[in-house]
């Protein structure tokens, strides 16, 4: 059953015809030097695996943590990044507004 395997190793788990969070890493490791060297502000829109690995290696946090991260659907996470510290963190809610 493919819910178990991938519960087993969300990481490393591949669905047939797709990619694994492993797949993903060696794909982004060329994006993630050239972020490095931008000082300009740059927008991310990606897919929630993709945000996923990106934030956490931006945050310092393990990437074995990363397929369990939460990324909030209708929200921009502002990261201020200089390259040495530990990125600030910004969250603005876009909506919908559950009260309307």
């Amino acid at each position: 059953d493919e819910a178990f395997l991938r519960e087993v190793d969300k990481i490393g788990y591949r669905y047939p015809r797709g990619e694994s969070y492993f797949d993903i890493i060696s794909r982004l490791d060329p994006l993630v030097h050239e972020l490095e060297s931008y000082r300009e502000p740059t927008l991310i829109v990606s897919h929630q695996a993709v945000l996923r690995l990106l934030y956490a290696y931006l945050m310092g946090q393990d990437r074995l943590g990363a397929p369990r991260i939460e990324m909030p659907l209708h929200t921009v996470i502002k990261l201020t990044y200089n390259g040495w510290t530990r990125c600030k963190e910004e969250r603005i809610y876009l909506g919908p507004d559950v009260n309307e």
